[in-house]
């Protein structure tokens, strides 16, 4: 997995298949009224591939392959051309003609061939597609999720796969699948021009009424934020309401950190739940003997026996710490509410997606501003700055190339919400030191530095058990500990799956197993499904814990996923630092509370840590909780050395301890720089949270607890 830029497919056009005449759907598909937009699905997806040819995905242009009959009809956008695909002339060779028809027009350019019929097309499976098709690859397919078939009509042909086409056709075999297979050599598999979905319903078709009126509540629950199939919905009123921009979510109100707990006490919840027979999950007892490299979730509690040094910096690659717009800073320096400064959108980017290529960027050039989710690469490194998507207004107002214009009435400083390379934690810094216990925040901290296990000693005895814990992680960003090679270097946009072993170290010294469930990537059917099934065990789960996906990013989906299956919200949003859109949510079907981290690591790690920490303690009968920093003038101490927090809010800080009282230590806390709440860089050293409360009035209270 070396990083690698991502290579534009070269002299790229597209062609928009319109289809044939269609008996079996009774009216023509291309201008059936896809539910998003209200616009003709020919037009729907135009729209699209015209903001994509502005972006420089397809410089050879955009053809609309039509019928002589069908043109008449047609009201196509400035810049797209039209072929006539003739089959009286062509012959019956079906979406051929059209394909063949599009490639005369530009004989040397590679084709993005696409069917209208399918709606659920997206801007993420299309550069999902380019970015999988390899320089030397003659054609490439995405597979049916269900059987492993070939998708002909979303593909990409070369010269060398057109022509065994058009061979094809004159041999009597017209068929884009069989050529496809045919230049392959006879078989299409993933990584041999067949590419896997990044979206199961991408390669979905509508032929007849009844699978048009299964895609539209399918594509109405997607705008909806519903999943499940069984649940009834009727399709919006036309007119539609606007669409909400790509960042808006539902309205959320955050409440304060002590509220949160005190809903947690309220929940109505019984020990009993998820319950089984008291058991033990260690075999092993309490040893002082060393224990070689043992895997980190083993290793948890144990004394670290060697000095261990980090793998992987972290972050990994430069990335954005906020939902926001990448920008050039210089270009907002003169931004004011009175003179504002307008960018057209150049493009978007979420985490996981690669580094755009280097062509479409030098085509777009740097006089714009990029959308960009939290975790995300930096386009290029002209890009020097993010302003958060609270602090812009999104216009009405387009540039001469028809882009979103996005008006700044503010500076920005250089490196704003720029997450650096390393920032945290460089390759080679010591991130745990003989003699230190590797607590679930010291796993947590090694395995985003890429350290698979550790050496200790003196474990701790088993722990009583107490139930099951299920944990699902989404994001395609991630990538499992487990699968990274020694000398390795993720992609950009790539990064290490810390939190799943933290939680189940965490879980694990509590007592409760952990159930790894099947990761879903950013996929609400597949996180739906997961969870649904999670929510029917029995004995029932104990407590479900979702990673990632509950913010406002346009891949957020976990909060409306859960209320499809029935999970009913506690509270969404807590006013703290790190961490806070963090949900709780109660499915009342099987009793089954479900605790919905943010992705951030040490974000993850404060609301387990908070409110995870008190879910667990109900199921155990217990109040486990913080200790209060008593001395008013240790607490104002404190609040020197790290910073009064915001009116209202709660801040959390991994701080070092006193090796003898084992309380923080302030002497420790003086010698460090801090860079604010949520630096996963504080954990090296660290043995304890810290957690500052300040009133409306910024007053300010600290509670701690220690690793």
């Amino acid at each position: 997995m070396a990083a690698q830029r991502s290579a534009p497919v070269e002299n790229l056009a597209v062609v928009l298949l319109l289809g044939g005449r269609s008996t079996r759907m009774g009216s023509p598909k291309h201008l059936l009224l896809h539910p998003a937009s209200q616009q003709p699905l020919y037009l729907h997806h135009l729209e699209l591939l015209r903001q994509l040819e502005r972006e420089g995905v397809f410089p050879r242009g955009v053809f609309v392959s039509a019928r002589a009959d069908q043109r008449a009809a047609l009201e196509l956008p400035e810049g797209v051309a039209c072929v006539e695909d003739d089959p009286d002339r062509n012959g019956d060779i079906g979406p051929a003609s059209g394909i063949l028809q599009a490639s005369a027009a530009r004989p040397d350019a590679t084709w993005l061939v696409l069917a209208v019929d399918l709606p659920f097309v997206t801007r993420a499976s299309i550069l999902h597609l380019l970015s999988a098709h390899a320089p030397d690859s003659p054609v490439s397919l995405f597979l049916h999720p269900s059987d492993g078939n070939p998708e002909p009509l979303f593909s990409i042909w070369t010269p060398r796969a057109l022509e065994q086409l058009r061979h094809n056709c004159r041999e009597g075999k017209s068929g884009p699948c069989r050529a496809a297979k045919d230049v392959w050599g006879g078989k299409i598999v993933e990584g041999k021009g067949g590419v896997k979905v990044l979206e199961e319903d991408s390669v979905r078709d509508a032929d007849t009424p009844e699978e048009w009126e299964k895609a539209l509540a399918a594509l109405a629950r997607k705008e909806l934020g519903v999943v499940s199939e069984s649940q009834p919905i009727t399709p919006p009123p036309s007119p539609p309401v606007k669409p909400r921009p790509p960042f808006s979510s539902a309205p959320r109100r955050s409440i304060p950190f002590h509220a949160a707990i005190e809903r947690i006490e309220r929940l109505p919840l019984s020990p009993a739940v998820g319950a089984v027979e008291p058991r033990t999950r260690r075999a092993a007892t309490a040893t002082s003997e060393p224990v070689t490299l043992l895997p980190l979730v083993d290793a948890c509690g144990g004394i670290a026996t060697d000095t261990v040094h980090a793998v992987l910096p972290h972050p990994l690659h430069d990335n954005s710490a906020m939902d926001g717009y990448a920008v050039r800073s210089a270009l907002l320096s003169s931004a004011s509410p009175d003179k504002p400064v307008l960018l057209p959108t150049l493009g978007r980017i979420v985490a996981g997606d690669p580094i755009p290529p280097t062509r479409r960027i030098d085509t777009l050039g740097t006089q714009g501003c990029w959308e960009i989710m939290t975790g995300a690469v930096f386009p290029s490194d002209e890009f020097d700055a993010v302003v958060k998507v609270e602090d812009v207004r999104r216009t009405s107002e387009t540039d001469l190339a028809g882009r979103p214009l996005i008006r700044f009435e503010a500076p920005t400083r250089p490196r704003q919400h720029r997450r650096a390379r390393g920032e945290q934690v460089r390759a080679g810094d010591v991130i745990l030191r003989s003699g230190e216990r590797v607590s679930p925040e010291k796993v947590l901290l090694l395995a985003a530095c890429g350290v698979p296990q550790v050496a200790v000693h003196s474990l701790p005895p088993p722990v009583p058990f107490h139930g099951r814990v299920g944990v699902v992680a989404t994001g395609k960003e991630v990538v499992p500990l487990s699968s990274l090679a020694l000398d390795c270097e993720l992609a950009p946009g790539q990064v290490v799956d810390c939190i799943t072993p933290y939680l189940s170290s965490l879980l694990r010294s509590h007592g409760f197993e952990s159930v790894l469930l099947s990761p879903s990537g950013d996929s609400p059917s597949s996180f739906t499904s997961t969870v649904s099934a999670a929510l029917a065990l029995n004995p029932p789960l104990s407590l479900l814990v979702t990673v990632a996906g509950v913010s406002r990013g346009t891949t957020d989906h976990i909060p409306s996923s859960l209320a499809s299956l029935g999970a009913a919200p506690s509270f969404h949003g807590v006013a703290i630092r790190p961490g806070a859109p963090v949900m709780l949510s109660h499915h009342a079907a099987s009793g089954t509370p479900v605790l919905s981290l943010p992705g951030n690591p040490m974000a993850s790690a404060a609301c387990m840590r908070s409110f995870g920490d008190a879910l667990l303690g109900r199921l155990r009968g217990e109040r486990p909780g913080w200790t209060d920093v008593r001395e008013l003038e240790s607490v104002r101490e404190w609040a020197a050395v790290l910073g009064k927090g915001r009116g209202g809010s709660s801040s959390f800080w991994a701080v070092p301890v006193d090796a003898e009282t084992g309380l923080p230590s302030l002497e420790a806390a003086r010698a460090k720089q801090w860079k604010g709440p949520g630096a996963l860089g504080s954990l090296v050293g660290a043995g304890a949270w810290l957690r500052m409360d300040a009133d409306d009035d910024r007053a300010t209270w600290a509670a701690w607890r220690s690793f």
